[in-house]
């Protein structure tokens, strides 16, 4: 239609067009309020001439207990998919919206570092996949701590199947929008936790925990997700050749924390420090002239380490054993061996007790010999009596 000066009359929304001078922008981000809900879309006042339309294609993609809570006059954020479509409508997306929103917490993750948790929801041949709110993360094989290094085939893809489903504690490490990439590590997350909880123990402080791992030189001990090591010389308060001596795996025990590496990532724990010291009545159990048996844990060039009751200890120097014939220690006497002992001195501020092979007299070995065998013909008769007894019944 012409005006009468021959110029074309524009109509009524291409002069709204005019004057919308902040036309949205697809992947902009509104935040609006909902005029009205139906089956088919949401109608959200966005601020702009036109109201925008959440499609019933979007609402399919949100959990259906959302959807159910959206009302009309509730606010929410919206990413604009088309700013125009061809009828003219603004269409927007409230679940891409969540999605940015979700991209925008894994950009501040990364820069934070703080730990947070994803849900299992997949595997493929380089790792899991994992939830991030309404976007998906990969944790690649390498960075899951669950999965050995060396699994491959069948064990490899047991490993990740057994994991579908699990809440794993991650770290973001990369985060590209553009590239729809994010990747998550579990191993990265576990070394932060490990660090928190290093740096959040007091040394000094006692705590309870459970024996994981026995080694020559020591026992692991789990006190609460982070793992401790009591030195084979603080598990006892005697000696003791290997820690399968007094623990096992599984075993409760209470320890004292006496050294925590931060850097290092190492807590040294002590069993024996908990534990009552003999020496405080040593009186009231050994005097100088006493006989004792005790076993034999230790042998060396200089002499033989024997346990004694009442978890003490005392050392047969070799110049005490000369009554057993000639040669070293190591060749005349063995571990795990009993011996009867005259206990010939006790040094209470060095907590050392000196013992006697020659100081026993024959009599007295003899004795005492004649008591072992005695025993051990008791022994070998009850557990035949028992085996007899057990055989009548079945």
């Amino acid at each position: 239609m012409q005006d009468p000066t021959g110029e074309e009359e524009l109509s009524f929304a291409e002069l709204l067009d005019q004057y919308d001078y902040e036309s949205p922008q697809r992947g902009q981000i509104l935040e609006g309020e909902i005029l009205s809900i139906d089956e088919n879309e949401i109608l959200v006042d966005v601020g702009t001439k036109r109201d925008a339309i959440v499609p019933r294609t979007d609402l399919d993609r949100l959990p259906a207990e959302m959807v159910e809570s959206l009302e009309v006059g509730q606010k929410v954020l919206v990413y604009v998919l088309r700013p125009m479509d061809n009828e003219g409508n603004l269409i927007v997306s409230i679940n891409k919206a969540l999605q940015q929103a979700d991209w925008e917490r894994a950009e501040h993750l990364l820069e934070t570092g703080e730990v947070v948790e994803a849900q299992v929801v997949g595997y493929n041949k380089g790792g899991l996949l994992a939830t991030f709110g309404r976007i998906r993360g990969f944790i690649p094989q390498s960075h899951v701590a669950d999965i050995p290094r060396s699994a491959t085939g069948d064990q490899l893809r047991d490993a990740k199947n057994d994991m579908m489903g699990q809440q794993l504690k991650v770290k973001v490490v990369e985060v590209n929008r553009e590239r729809n990439r994010l990747i998550l590590s579990e191993r990265e997350a576990q070394q932060t936790v490990k660090q928190q909880m290093l740096e959040n123990l007091e040394v000094g402080s006692i705590v309870k925990g459970t024996v994981v791992g026995l080694v020559d030189f020591g026992a692991f001990v789990d006190i609460g997700g982070i793992d401790g090591l009591i030195h084979i010389s603080n598990l006892d308060r005697r000696y003791v050749n290997h820690p399968s001596d007094v623990l096992e795996i599984g075993d409760e025990v209470e320890v004292r924390i006496d050294e925590v590496d931060t850097k290092n990532q190492r807590i040294s724990l002590n069993r024996a420090a908990l534990m009552p010291d003999p020496w405080d009545h040593i009186d009231e159990t050994f005097s100088v002239g006493d006989l004792v048996t005790g076993e034999v844990t230790n042998v060396a060039d200089f002499g033989v380490f024997v346990a004694l009751p009442h978890h003490l200890e005392g050392l047969i120097h070799v110049s005490e054993m000369t009554s057993y014939g000639a040669g070293t220690p190591t060749e005349l006497i063995h571990e795990g061996e009993e011996l009867l002992v005259r206990i010939i001195d006790i040094d209470r501020e060095q907590k050392r007790i000196a013992l006697s092979l020659d100081a026993v007299t024959a009599e007295e070995q003899e004795r005492w010999m004649h008591e072992q065998m005695q025993k051990q013909r008791e022994q070998r008769e009850q557990g035949q009596q028992s085996l007899t007894g057990s055989a009548e019944i079945a």
